[in-house]
């Protein structure tokens, strides 16, 4: 074969439809290991110590705790059967869960563009760089407890679509039942998901509908709102629903005002937060041992990525239609956040607008001429894919150093107090000093990014009883500087209560309370004073240094 005959070959490979969008994901797969798993396996944090280290631990015994009506799984009941059967059981090797979510991510960003550019979509590469790669989107893709909830939630919505288009396609019976069955799926992992599904469903109707028969799906996508309604309706007793599923009503203006606020802090102050923080972190991991290698093995792939991104391009004039898409991804990906009544916006509750983001800027390349969209695209995602793989390493790291400071506090905690007192029901355990965010990890604070578990009673509870084996014990009262919680009558009952303190170093020591009127000052061994309980009530205390 000569070298003009092999060329005219590649080109032909590199021309079909499929192929330059496979290698592109392929590439992307590849800096999403590295960036996940470059600094070693994932390690449990925040929700998940409790929810896979203690509370979901014995799967078989959780089938009856998805009867009708419940609080376990009140919403997002197939969350709930990816923590039950999937995430807890694997928590002792949580790595693999890590790798399922992953993929999970990377196959469902590509089915939901694939089907996109079998419905007129022009590019790929941002959408796929900034839905797969963006480290801000970390809290929603990589911390276990979230991601469960998004990955998922993606990877049905693109096989749904994928499915339905199919159907159009090829009028196929079997594509149409397959897209009811997976669309169903989809709704049953996360609000905001929901509607994300219902704009690209209905992008897909609309952009297939020739005549009556073509509305079919419409039926079904009603019924699948209406089935995850009416158990959404039938828990509406439930904890769950009352807590997060709350309607906003009255003031909705300022509701709206607040809620556009935090969403533009995010955008704007800390995306740019986290992306300083995490590069500068992750700058430091490639340029540590073998910096070489992990350089030049990162600009490999990045460079892949940019180069098949930008012949995915197709030789097409702008679409007003792709456009109003993504505008519509991106409100649909945060709409919810207006209508709920809670204002408390943590960074995974915009990720589904980041959807939106993605398909707004590859189309507003097809403005520029065909050859210099290409030329510019490469360079481009080669240089944010490089940029986002490494600030998402850095992300890592602060990750993995938070649940090392968790496992280290916990076990300190369960050395002094012996595993017999500790996990026994009836004693109480009372920990001062707790803190959200670890300062030695020097992350980003804000909300449930990278939190400590020695901040919440439930996370520090899970982390002792995984470490200790013993699965029902009483909880561990962590308290942070201003918490108030319940202490009478139990403080007074001699031989019932524990009590120690975090020291600045991070190492724990007992200490013990001194009656002071009707307040408490907080004490070390050596008299030293740690803080004060002020009494609230007749039986709670909040904690001040």
């Amino acid at each position: 074969m000569d070298i003009n005959s092999f060329k005219n070959k590649l080109s032909a490979v590199l021309q079909s439809k499929n192929v330059p969008e496979l290698i592109m994901t392929a590439f992307l797969g590849m800096l999403m290991l590295v960036q996940r798993f470059l600094t070693g396996g994932y390690k449990p944090v925040m929700d998940d110590w409790f929810l896979y280290g203690d509370l979901y631990t014995n799967a078989a015994d959780r089938i009856r705790e998805f009867a009708i009506p419940n609080e376990k799984f009140s919403i997002r009941p197939f969350a709930g059967v990816f923590d039950c059967f999937v995430n807890a059981p694997l928590f002792r090797h949580i790595w693999i869960a890590q790798l399922l979510v992953t993929l999970a991510l990377l196959v469902g960003a590509f089915l939901i563009i694939r089907t996109l550019r079998r419905n007129n979509a022009a590019g790929a590469g941002f959408f796929m760089c900034i839905l797969c790669l963006f480290p801000v989107g970390f809290e929603a893709t990589y911390w276990l407890a979230a991601a469960t909830r998004v990955c998922y939630s993606l990877l049905f919505i693109g096989a749904a679509i994928f499915a339905l288009d199919n159907y159009y396609k090829s009028r196929r019976t079997g594509s149409l039942i397959l897209y009811a069955v997976l669309g169903l799926i989809s709704v049953g992992f996360y609000e905001p998901a929901i509607v994300i599904y219902v704009i690209l469903t209905m992008f897909i109707i609309w952009n297939n509908y020739k005549d009556k028969k073509t509305l079919i799906p419409v039926i079904i996508l009603s019924a699948q709102i209406c089935l995850i309604g009416l158990y959404y309706i039938l828990n509406s007793g439930a904890g769950e629903i009352e807590s997060r599923g709350g309607i906003v009503e009255n003031n909705f203006m300022e509701h709206a005002a607040l809620v556009a606020q935090y969403i533009k802090d995010i955008f704007l102050t800390k995306s740019v937060e986290l992306m300083k923080n995490g590069f500068s972190k992750g700058l430091l991991v490639i340029l540590g041992g073998h910096k070489f290698i992990k350089l030049a093995g990162l600009l490999v792939l990045s460079l892949g990525f940019g180069i098949f991104s930008a012949l995915c391009i197709k030789k097409r004039r702008f679409s007003f239609k792709i456009l109003a898409l993504g505008i519509a991804l991106f409100f649909g990906g945060i709409i919810l956040n207006f209508v709920l009544g809670s204002d408390r916006i943590p960074l995974r509750l915009v990720y589904f607008s980041y959807l939106g983001i993605g398909i707004v800027i590859d189309e507003i390349l097809m403005l520029l001429p065909y050859k210099l969209s290409r030329i510019l695209c490469a360079p481009a995602l080669t240089f944010f894919a490089f940029i986002f793989t490494i600030a998402g390493i850095g992300e890592v790291c602060d990750y993995q150093k938070t649940s090392d400071f968790d496992v280290y506090i916990t076990q300190q905690l369960i050395d002094l107090d012996t595993p017999e007192r500790i996990t026994d029901v009836n004693k109480n355990t009372y920990l001062f000093g707790g803190q959200h965010s670890y300062e030695e990890t020097r992350c980003i604070h804000y909300l449930d990014h990278i939190r400590g578990a020695s901040g919440n009673y439930a996370d520090i509870t899970g982390c002792m009883r995984h470490l200790t084996n013993v699965p029902f014990t009483n909880s561990i009262a962590a308290f942070t500087y201003g918490d108030t919680q319940i202490m009478k009558p139990y403080i007074d009952q001699e031989g019932l209560c524990n009590f120690y303190n975090i020291e600045y170093d991070k190492t724990v020591v007992r200490v013990d309370l001194v009656s002071d009127g009707e307040n408490y000052s907080v004490v070390r061994e050596d008299g030293s004073l740690v803080g004060t309980l002020i009494k609230v009530d007749d039986v709670s205390y909040q904690f001040f240094n």
